[in-house]
């Protein structure tokens, strides 16, 4: 048996579990994340960049981590929903899972993007 394989095994579980835990929780948040990027407003923000660019690191991570498709979907849809903090924090540790590769560290720090994807 290889040690890391199986944390890493068990790790990609916890965090898939944790998505399907948030998506059965909160089905209907969804349907707010829509009115967030139709504001006229949001163009002309100057933190609407980082804002974006906060989003492609989190959907890189994501897009990296998760391979089922409507789990994807369904998380994109959960991160329109959240606060421009949020969106920073989580924005954060995808910074260190990006940086970290394949180590313990960003493994937590992932664990850490889908428990606060999950219960903000």
């Amino acid at each position: 048996m290889n040690p890391k394989r199986d944390r890493k095994r068990l790790i990609r579980r916890i965090t898939i579990c944790l998505v399907i835990f948030q998506i059965a929780i909160f089905p209907l948040g969804t349907t707010v994340a829509i009115s967030r990027t139709t504001d006229p407003h949001f163009v002309d923000n100057p933190s609407a960049s980082h804002l974006r660019s906060d989003m492609l690191k989190i959907l890189s991570v994501l897009e990296n981590k998760i391979e089922d498709q409507q789990l994807l979907g369904k998380t994109k849809e959960k991160l329109l929903s959240l606060s421009d903090r949020e969106t920073r924090l989580i924005a954060s540790l995808a910074d260190r899972v990006t940086q970290g590769g394949n180590t313990t560290g960003s493994n937590v720090a992932f664990l850490l993007m889908a428990a606060l994807i999950t219960l903000l």
